[in-house]
């Protein structure tokens, strides 16, 4: 459900989807199309080595058809993430806004080269994460100090520090550590 006065929205990008798609199938074709046992002389790769070296052929046809199977997805339009004052609207890990009064905290972090905020959910429990999300957002929390959520605006025609701001309208956000 959209708010009619959002203080940020930010819709997916088609243009970052496509981009990020054709990096995961470029990707693929060079883990195809290179022989990696070649680079190494003869007997230098042994062991869980020469597994990982004959993994890779595989792994370059799943990154090939992982990117051909979200070309959908980068087609689709709509609202990635919405902050107002009735919560956080975020249709790729949220079945419904998430309300102030069940943030517990707001954080910014670092995944990989790029800022997110991570939210944690009071009773995150029983609030309708979707499946998938409610995975990644476990693994996440064990592997950091990273949250139930984490809104980042890489598919999206939106900027981080936009978004920073309106989430600071409403909730204390932690400062990057």
């Amino acid at each position: 459900m959209q708010s009619d006065d959002p203080d940020y929205l930010a819709n997916r990008s088609p243009a970052k989807m496509f981009v990020l798609i054709a990096l995961l199938i470029v990707i693929g074709l060079l883990l195809l199309t290179v022989d990696f046992a070649g680079l190494f002389p003869r007997g230098a790769v042994s062991g869980r080595g020469a597994k990982l070296v004959g993994l890779l052929p595989w792994m370059g046809w799943f990154a090939i058809v992982a990117g051909a199977l979200f070309i959908p997805l980068a087609l689709k339009r709509g609202v990635e993430i919405e902050i107002s004052r009735d919560g956080i609207l975020y249709p790729p890990a949220l079945k419904e806004m998430l309300p102030w009064d069940r943030v517990e905290r707001v954080a910014i972090r670092k995944m990989s080269v790029y800022r997110v905020l991570a939210v944690w959910i009071r009773d995150a429990d029983d609030f309708p994460i979707k499946p998938m999300a409610r995975k990644v957002g476990q693994m996440n929390k064990m592997s950091g100090d990273l949250g139930d959520i984490n809104l980042d605006t890489g598919r999206s025609d939106g900027n981080f520090d936009d978004l920073l701001e309106a989430v600071s309208k409403h909730v204390r956000v932690e400062p990057l550590r």
